[in-house]
């Protein structure tokens, strides 16, 4: 592929800006969403009960716990199946104490739009010949439903998305020169907090520092693998008070759940069907209950689930690439007919007839939903479609490697994490970067190529690089 001068031409001093009828729209966007949430104050969604009852028992008894105190015996999960990090910032805010949370709302409003703002000034300054057609086609890239609804919402996802944009930004500065070593500080303490917002980026916590110990080796600089260790002592940290309050040395027990009540109850219904995957959750809990410990019963949990997980290791591997497809395409059903209130909300979504029925089952759920919620189900589809094509062609573009290794070794990461789970709204941490990616592989050539800008480099490879 060929490449002309204009597409090349990059500079990190760059004076290219994102158009200002964007950022209009944008803002009235998330307005109206907001708006609307005052109004009809639909904030709480089904995981949201759980961070407002963990807040409000360390704020009031100085334990994050998740249910209710009053109840005895206590469950041992409640301790730990929510992270601290959100809990803190709702008695920061004042959301334990007020009837309607506004500060939380306006926080996550304003951090939803730099998130998209930092992606979009990115891409103005890697693409500063780009057209107005193609802002448009950007902006109704980003106008993603789920964006809107989740910085509205109770829940945590803007927060971690906003610690995910700025570790990719941080890790591609990083690698464009491995000079500046308070970005890679940054990054350090980025990731720190992602796995204090979601027990998604736990995992991650050793990727860093297996990233730190090779950026060190590469440099010749202990602290650079020191700092890379500060996501690991966090997360060692919360073991530890894990540990104290459970007897059981975890970060946290959604991971367990998850295992068994959704990766192997999926498996068990494609390969045994729906009355066995039931019969076989139901057995497994009793079981685990009487277990003398909570750690016998998460070892218990873990050991069975992974038995049917290697008795079907194809059918897995299966659910887990569809969970991986469904994370970038699904419309967001859910999310839109919760938030808006609308009747299809009690009833089973997309992803509950695809774990039971597969894709067949959800084409013809399709067909029977409202001709309104259906046509914009089948646009944001269609966006999906757009923006995951876009991915690839990022992906398969001779693009510096500072630009993609970052962006899409956090995609995949996300992609990987969630799996069988993947929904809608588990794509909103990564919305952004796959903006990013659109913006870099709108079809007018690919930008940028190896060599032509100082942010192809990688850490330790060229100590020359100044950026």
């Amino acid at each position: 592929m060929k490449y002309s001068a204009a597409d090349v031409a990059y500079s990190p001093l760059s004076s290219a800006r994102v158009p200002v009828w964007i950022w209009g729209i944008l803002l009235l966007l998330h307005g109206l969403f907001f708006g609307w949430q005052l109004g009809h104050q639909s904030y709480d969604f089904p995981d949201s009960g759980r961070y407002l009852m963990a807040a409000h028992n360390l704020r009031t008894a100085g334990v994050l716990y998740a249910e209710p105190l009053t109840g005895l015996p206590l469950s041992a999960q409640e301790y730990s199946i929510r992270p601290p990090g959100y809990p803190v910032l709702l008695i920061l805010l004042g959301a334990t104490t007020t009837a309607i949370p506004v500060a939380v709302l306006l926080l996550q409003n304003l951090l939803s739009l730099l998130n998209v703002g930092l992606a979009l000034q990115w891409i103005a300054r890697r693409r500063p010949t780009l057209h107005q057609w193609q802002w448009g086609v950007l902006l109704g890239l980003a106008i993603v439903p789920g964006q809107f609804i989740y910085a509205n919402a109770l829940m945590s996802e803007i927060l971690l998305q906003s610690c995910i944009v700025g570790l990719w930004l941080s890790l591609t500065a990083f690698f464009a020169n491995p000079q500046r070593h308070w970005v890679w500080v940054l990054g350090a303490i980025l990731a720190a907090l992602a796995l204090l917002f979601k027990p998604v980026f736990f995992p991650f916590a050793g990727l860093f520092l297996a990233l730190g110990g090779w950026v060190g080796w590469k440099q010749r600089r202990l602290r650079l693998f020191l700092i890379g260790c500060i996501p690991v002592v966090v997360a060692l940290g919360w073991q530890a008070r894990n540990a104290k309050q459970t007897g059981y040395f975890h970060f946290s027990s959604i991971a367990e759940i998850n295992l068994l009540r959704y990766n192997v109850r999926a498996v068990l219904q494609k390969t045994e069907g729906y009355e066995a995957a039931e019969q076989f959750v139901a057995t497994t809990v009793a079981a685990a209950e009487s277990q003398p410990t909570f750690a016998a019963q998460q070892h218990y949990i873990r050991k069975q689930s992974q038995a049917v997980l290697l008795r079907h290791p194809v059918a897995y591997a299966a659910l887990h690439g569809q969970g991986m497809l469904n994370l970038l395409l699904d419309p967001g059903r859910f999310d839109l007919v919760h938030f808006f209130g609308l009747p299809e909300r009690n009833t089973a979504g997309l992803l509950g007839q695809f774990a039971q029925h597969g894709y067949a089952a959800m084409v013809a759920y399709v067909q029977r939903l409202p001709l309104g919620l259906l046509a914009i189900l089948l646009l944001v589809t269609a966006t999906n479609v757009v923006r995951l094509l876009l991915l690839l062609r990022f992906a398969a573009c001779p693009l510096p490697w500072a630009w993609r290794l970052p962006l899409l070794g956090l995609v995949l990461y996300v992609a990987l994490l969630t799996g069988p789970l993947g929904a809608a709204r588990f794509a909103v941490p990564i919305l952004p970067l796959l903006l990013a990616a659109a913006g870099l592989s709108l079809p007018q050539r690919c930008t940028g190529a190896p060599g032509s800008s100082s942010e192809g480099a990688l850490p330790g490879l060229s100590q020359a690089n100044k950026g």
